[in-house]
């Protein structure tokens, strides 16, 4: 690494989007299913519709008509399409300043598994991209995560040990593959979480060493 920013450990601070920066309405009333909110994203994580789909390998369209049978959804596939649009909310308050802060001393980056849909949002995508130093989304990179080379393109990208990367993701399967690579990862459920992570590795309040 050449420039100014922090090197070795941690100088990789990696995101999650959805559930830890941006905030996602509820599953349950959302998409009109029943059952714990973790098995939907366990189910969710895994299924086969949904990698195809955010790996970029088919259209919204043919996700949709998949999905709901696959998920037993109580309705047709042009309704799923607009729930879908809705899952993602807003970002979480204070986002942008935590990133820009943690930006002066580290590089930072976003791993996702997302879909041009949500990411295309002016909200989102408009509001976060000068904020990362590079983003890793699914659905350019053909890459997802609980995948051990969706973690593995980072390190790769930057030329540094897993090690170095610290990962917040609010998915415990996620969490358990990064680990199983080398990467620091810790479970984080918005930006209480996320600050409680940062400050428990050093870097949030910020600290440039």
């Amino acid at each position: 690494m050449t420039n100014s920013k922090a090197a070795g450990k941690h100088s990789i601070i990696l995101f999650d989007l959805g559930g830890v920066l941006l905030h996602l309405a509820d599953t349950g009333s959302n998409f009109g299913v029943e059952g714990e909110e973790r098995q939907f994203h366990r189910s969710w994580l895994l299924s086969p519709s949904v990698r195809e789909f955010e790996r970029g390998a088919i259209s919204a369209e043919e996700f949709a008509r998949r999905i709901v049978p696959e998920l037993h959804l109580p309705y047709e596939w042009p309704e799923f399409l607009q729930r879908f649009d809705r899952w993602p909310e807003k970002l979480y308050p204070g986002v942008t300043q935590l990133l820009a802060q943690v930006g002066e001393y580290r590089r930072v980056a976003l791993l996702s598994n997302t879909n041009a849909i949500h990411w295309g949002r002016r909200d989102i995508a408009g509001v976060l991209e000068p904020f990362f130093d590079h983003t890793f989304l699914s659905f350019r990179t053909g890459l997802l995560k609980p995948d051990s080379d969706a973690f593995l393109q980072v390190s790769r990208h930057y030329d540094c040990r897993p090690d170095d990367i610290l990962f917040l993701d609010d998915n415990p399967l996620n969490i358990d593959a990064a680990n199983a690579v080398g990467i620091r990862a810790y479970l984080a459920r918005g930006m209480q979480d996320v600050r409680n992570v940062l400050a428990s590795n050093g870097i949030y309040p910020l600290n440039p060493h």
